[in-house]
């Protein structure tokens, strides 16, 4: 993924199930823009299950996790090396 091809959003605080569609939004808004999108999770406090699973159907070639908080990564399985 080039990172000139990118949308960074930044979340921050708790993350729960309320915010979702905002971020599904912004998410598909850069994919319509024919943008790949890079999630920083460096700000994020707390996670809902809800929130977890959505980041982890995210992960894939068009969405990367950056700055995971070590407390999500059990929860975001990673994608195996070729």
């Amino acid at each position: 993924m080039d990172a000139s091809e990118a949308v960074t959003l930044t979340l921050a605080g708790k993350m729960s199930a309320n915010a979702l569609g905002e971020l599904r939004r912004q998410i598909d808004q850069a994919h319509n823009l024919s943008k790949s999108v890079v999630l920083d999770l460096s700000e994020v406090t707390l996670v809902d299950r809800h929130s977890a699973q959505f980041l982890a159907a995210q992960t894939g070639e068009r969405v990367r996790l950056i700055n995971c908080p070590e407390y999500l990564e059990r929860w975001i399985p990673r994608p195996s090396a070729p």
